[in-house]
């Protein structure tokens, strides 16, 4: 059950990976330790197969390397998946108008709702256009327009907040 588990899930096959190349280090520098020790004791260091400072020059590039490749492993999953929702989003956004594109990214970038005026700020368009846009996506079910005071604040649908954040 186990082994099915190991081979259905990539992420714990990834993570397992890159314990075990850090392990495999720290067992390599432990040995290693351990050597130059025992001939320091025994007044044999130059007469190590690996004189210490190439020893110590070889465990740092290996460490380097070490560190490389798991921050590689690690990391390559989470790019992915962040290209693929981007990929996602644009597919979805690509829907909708340029007017409309403009405004609903600019609420997804913000974490939370906007008033009218600061949304036609910072698209950049002219408040009557921002107003009939808004209308439009209210309509499509994409935005929900609250009063606050004597101002509208303008949120994403929170299914779609979660979609996209």
């Amino acid at each position: 059950m186990k082994l099915t588990l190991l081979r259905e899930n990539k992420a714990l096959r990834e993570v397992l990976l890159a314990l075990s190349v850090v392990l495999g280090f720290i067992f390599i520098v432990s040995f290693s330790t351990l050597y130059v020790s025992d001939a320091i004791r025994n007044n044999n260091a130059c007469g190590c197969v690996i004189p210490i400072p190439y020893m110590i020059l070889l465990l740092s590039s290996l460490g380097l390397f070490v560190g490389s490749v798991s921050f590689y492993i690690l990391t390559s999953k989470y790019l992915k998946e962040k290209q693929e929702i981007t990929k996602g989003m644009d597919i979805t956004l690509s829907f909708l108008d340029g007017g409309e594109r403009r405004i609903v990214d600019t609420l997804i970038k913000q974490k939370q709702g906007l008033k009218q005026s600061r949304l036609a700020k910072l698209t950049g368009m002219h408040k009557v256009k921002v107003h009939r846009l808004l209308r439009r996506l209210e309509s499509k079910g994409i935005i929900i327009k609250s009063s606050k005071d004597r101002s509208k604040l303008i949120e994403l649908r929170p299914e779609l907040r979660e979609l996209f954040h």
